[in-house]
């Protein structure tokens, strides 16, 4: 159904030209003068225009003037109908002398209609195209950035692995340190290169799961596990519940989304040095907490925190920002959901919801 604005002074042709628009199927917003269709045609954009010639307060050319200057307006089709012959008449897409044939009428706005319709589609498409287009010439840009970035980073990192071993080997420990200092910066730049991709492949939708049947419990306790090796100082408790059925998940996935959520509860968890990973059962979805008790969120802050290159207000210059915008497409990738609660001073929980499916 398109909608049609028809502009007519005189009542009796508005209530037929309205008949019959509407017995063709199509829905009609009437106006009794050429300001007043100016005006609804830009609270609605219309399909169609039909518009008398000589009105009140604009004439149907000084309409069609005014619809053609503004760019949400400029492309709808316009059916002059007039018993003169206004000078300009052949910028209208039809120019209908009355008095009109009913037939030729209905025509007309059927035309009119149909070829807007098929301009629309091949726009549509047009833009479509484009977009793959860019969208592909990102996708090798982003393969290109991958490789000319990780692989002067993979060699440099097998270096320093190298001179670490000689360098301890030799029982030097400055050298050790600063060894060690440079294998962190390293692994600091290659999570940034990785997470820079993985958020472009997220937003353009290019980035795959490889879903398996995971059994829950073992898998939490792995990664909390390794945390503990990492942060010994750190003190991690792991509450699974009840057991849990077997979940459809990508591992790896899941486990990028808690490493986010562990390495930022790490962060700020003030001197408390305390986090919980839970584990609770709703109806149809399993819900993974991380809880700190550390310096919390800003509650202006809390609901842009998933934004890309969103910080904190008190997470000046640290992070990039798209860690939690990465574990939070991660999740809808999922059929899941990622949230959070916080209190400045208190602390942060932040709540993955995945669904209960074979």
């Amino acid at each position: 159904m398109s909608l049609v604005l028809i502009a007519e002074d005189e009542e009796a042709l508005l209530e037929v030209f309205s008949e019959v628009v509407e017995d063709l199927g199509h829905r009609v917003v009437r106006a009794h003068n050429g300001e007043e269709a100016l005006m609804l045609a830009r609270t609605e954009p219309p399909d169609l225009v039909v518009s008398d010639h000589m009105m009140p307060r604009r004439t149907g050319m000084q309409l069609l003037h005014a619809m053609r200057s503004e760019p949400t307006l400029s492309e709808v089709p316009f059916l002059l109908l007039s018993a003169a012959r206004p000078s300009g008449r052949e910028a209208a897409q039809t120019f209908l002398a009355k008095p009109v044939d009913l037939a030729t009428f209905e025509h007309a706005v059927n035309s009119a209609l149909q070829q807007h319709a098929t301009v629309r589609t091949e726009a549509a498409q047009a833009s479509r195209e484009s977009a793959s287009a860019v969208s592909l010439a990102r996708e090798e840009m982003l393969n290109w950035v991958a490789h000319e970035l990780k692989t002067p980073l993979s060699s440099a990192r097998l270096n320093t692995q190298m001179l670490l071993r000689k360098v301890q080997k030799r029982g030097i420990e400055d050298e050790s340190r600063s060894a060690e200092a440079i294998l962190r910066q390293l692994d600091r730049m290659n999570g940034l290169v990785t997470s820079i991709l993985d958020a472009s492949r997220l937003a353009d939708g290019k980035l795959e799961l490889k879903q398996v049947p995971t059994d829950l419990a073992p898998f939490l306790q792995e990664v909390v596990q390794d945390w503990r090796e990492m942060q010994p100082e750190v003190d991690f408790t792991l509450q699974l519940g009840e057991p849990v059925e077997l979940l459809s998940l990508d591992a790896e996935r899941v486990r990028q989304v808690l490493n986010n959520l562990l390495s930022n509860a790490v962060k700020y968890s003030g001197e408390s040095r305390r986090i919980e990973v839970g584990v609770t059962l709703s109806p149809g979805l399993v819900l993974i907490h991380v809880r700190d008790w550390g310096v919390g969120i800003p509650a202006a802050s809390l609901p842009h925190i998933f934004e890309r290159f969103q910080r904190a207000d008190s997470d000046r210059g640290r992070g990039h920002g798209l860690g939690l915008f990465i574990a939070a497409a991660l999740a809808k990738l999922h059929g899941g959901s990622l949230s959070a609660r916080s209190t400045l001073g208190e602390g942060s929980t932040f709540i993955l919801r995945l669904p209960r499916r074979n």
